[in-house]
């Protein structure tokens, strides 16, 4: 699977959809990775992810991670409800930078 890519000055963001589990984490990983290398800004809109699973939340502290070690910035836009809950049940709402 791939997300729709949005690309603006030395930006990239992601548009998710739907769910992120463990089905569809891995292709997220790799295409978040690839588009890491080329920007140095990721974004994630996930104003309309319904659903995410610990590994889908295991891939945001990857490439947050990732994003820090090569100087470059990783941002969540506009996460839904069912993102926001999770994250901060995992208390992780304040280890990513979060936009509206």
């Amino acid at each position: 699977m791939s997300y729709r890519e949005e690309e603006s000055n030395d930006e990239i963001i992601i548009h998710l959809v739907e769910d992120i589990d463990l089905e569809k984490s891995d292709d997220l990983r790799s295409q978040a990775t690839d588009c890491l290398g080329k920007t140095k800004q990721l974004s994630f809109n996930m104003s309309k992810v319904n659903y995410i699973d610990s590994s889908g939340v295991s891939v945001l502290i990857e490439l947050n991670q990732m994003a820090s070690e090569a100087s470059k910035k990783f941002i969540i836009q506009s996460p839904s409800e069912q993102v926001t809950s999770v994250l901060k049940m995992a208390k992780l709402f304040e280890f990513f930078t979060i936009t509206s």
